[in-house]
Formats: C-alpha cells, structure tokens, sequence
C-alpha cells in the first residue's frame, strides 16, 4: 500500500490550502466562520472561471452561426465539397 498517492496529496493540499485561507482571513474555528470561507473559495473560484467560461460560449456560438450560414446558403452560391480523395497524399508521385 503506497502512502502517498496522488489524489490523497491533492486531498491533503486542498485541505492545507483550505486552512491556511481560513486562518488568512482570520476566522473562528466554527461551522459558520468555516462554510463561509468555503463560500468566499466558491465565489472566488467561480469568478476566476468566469472569462474562461464565456470565451468557451463565445466560442461555441460563433460555430453554431458558421454552421447555420452555411447550411443556410444555396447550393450554387456553396463552394464545391471537398472529400479525402481531392488532397494529396505524401507518397503521391507526380508534379508537385
């Protein structure tokens, strides 16, 4: 039996770095003064994830869009669709 593995050293770093944010803050050592450090840890967490988070929704609704408009396009106006055979392959012999 190992007796350190890797999610009990991430178990033991969250609790440490719970404590020392607790005492940081200069709280009492009851259930009150704790959950509300672990609700300030929340706010915080949730606040650093906040621009990572749109970014990832700004992301997604720019592809929803590119993939409505072209859906949306007639099939004239479309580009031809390309498949796997139209690209060159590495060993393909001929002019390049």
């Amino acid at each position: 039996m190992r007796i350190l593995t890797f999610k009990r050293l991430v178990g033991l770093a969250a609790i440490g770095g719970f404590a020392y944010t607790h005492k940081q803050r200069g709280g009492d050592w009851t259930f009150d003064s704790i959950s509300d450090t672990a609700r300030y840890l929340w706010r915080q967490a949730m606040t650093r994830i906040e621009p990572v988070k749109r970014e990832m929704r700004d992301t997604l609704d720019r592809a929803a869009h590119m993939e409505q408009s072209a859906r949306s396009r007639a099939p004239d106006e479309a580009s031809p669709t390309r498949v796997y055979r139209d690209y060159k392959r590495k060993d393909d012999v001929g002019p390049h």
